[in-house]
């Protein structure tokens, strides 16, 4: 059986090799992350976008990400999404004050 080539520099393809260096195929990914592998699939291929922040956030505790391995998953599904990284909008949720600075650096 010939193997899936993904779409270079995609998402799908990204998170293959995230799948990959983790160790799990990806039904046993999609097992862990509770989601069916027809969803995976079209994820993979790109018909559907990437997921969701909450989605995100087993996704990343799944495959155990942390440091600039967390950071760049959560870059790469935010540019997906066209939204900001999950983790810094967690960061600014009802953080008025960080919010202020952003704004005061804007204004430079």
């Amino acid at each position: 059986m010939q193997r899936k080539i993904y779409e270079q520099n995609s998402y799908g393809a990204y998170l293959v090799a995230l799948i990959k260096k983790h160790n799990f195929s990806q039904s046993e990914f999609a097992r862990q992350i509770n989601v069916s592998r027809t969803y995976l699939f079209d994820l993979l291929n790109g018909r559907v976008k990437p997921p969701a922040p909450e989605m995100q956030e087993k996704i990343v505790s799944v495959l155990g990400l942390t440091g600039n391995e967390k950071d760049e998953f959560f870059n790469i599904t935010a540019a997906g999404r066209d939204e900001i990284p999950k983790d810094v909008f967690d960061f600014l949720y009802n953080n008025t004050d960080e919010i202020a600075i952003i704004r005061e650096r804007m204004r430079a």
